[in-house]
């Protein structure tokens, strides 16, 4: 009897091994077939990137060149109005000076304000 059991537990222990070897090669299956399904969407979706990207690149351009041209002409607006502020800082601060002095009710602007004007008119 016990050398029945021992078969037994022989044939079972078996079928056991068996069921874990199978499981275990259905799982290394299904994990190959995981990542060759997922390698494949990889390479789709970089295949339409590619393709959207390359649609997309003159218009990426246009703006790129449009934005380059708006800042430089931001910025020679800028240089523009820096350069009339400091005409305005020398013309107020020197205009300043020439208030102190007694203007009489028949001239406007005394000589030293004429040359004010032509030197802010020469300087242009």
């Amino acid at each position: 009897m016990s050398a029945f059991l021992a078969k037994f537990y022989q044939v079972i222990i078996c079928i056991l091994l068996f069921l874990l070897l199978s499981a275990v090669a259905i799982g290394g299956m299904q994990t190959f077939r995981l990542a060759k399904a997922q390698n494949k969407v990889l390479n789709a979706e970089i295949t339409c990137q590619d393709k959207i990207n390359k649609k997309l690149k003159p218009y990426l351009d246009a703006e790129k060149e449009a934005q380059e041209k708006a800042n430089q002409a931001g910025e020679q607006y800028e240089e523009s109005k820096e350069v009339e502020r400091v005409k305005t800082e020398v013309i107020t601060r020197e205009v300043q000076t020439v208030k102190e002095r007694p203007v009489y009710i028949n001239t406007c602007i005394d000589d030293d304000g004429v040359r004010l004007i032509n030197e802010a008119g020469n300087t242009g």
